[in-house]
């Protein structure tokens, strides 16, 4: 049973982070790095409402994590990432659909996203995402 929720709480916050680097193999002494400024990034997207996150589910335990960046012409889906023994159950695709019925409440329905060939791509092509351009992605090693 997968469950979608948007991300309003501290506790939801740091598991969505918590899966994002399970499912990128983030080492630890680079949580550990990051992990002094989760109380601020919570605070910060909570008084400015950017990026709204969600957070998904799979039987009660957190499985799968994305973020919304709005803007007055559409949202901007960003950090899909799912728990390596979630995948394969539909979790980003719930994902997405969250993000889409929330870019349709605010009046935005369009969708922007950056994807990697070999994970997001092939399910957002699937989804009718077209191709645009391409990104470099530059690292923050903060």
């Amino acid at each position: 049973e997968i469950d979608v929720r948007t991300i309003a709480t501290y506790e939801d916050f740091t598991d969505a982070r918590e899966v994002q680097w399970d499912a990128f193999d983030t080492p630890e002494d680079r949580r550990e790095a990051q992990r002094k400024y989760l109380r601020a990034e919570f605070d910060e997207s909570m008084e400015l409402g950017i990026p709204v996150g969600f957070l998904a589910s799979l039987d009660g335990r957190p499985a799968a994590t994305g973020l919304a960046v709005p803007s007055d012409r559409g949202v901007f889906l960003i950090a899909g990432s799912t728990m390596p023994w979630a995948r394969g159950r539909g979790l980003y695709r719930a994902l997405v659909r969250a993000r889409w019925d929330y870019a349709v409440e605010r009046g935005t329905p369009a969708l922007i996203t950056q994807a990697v060939p070999d994970t997001s791509y092939p399910i957002l092509k699937r989804l009718g995402f077209q191709d645009v351009c391409d990104v470099r992605r530059v690292e923050d090693t903060r």
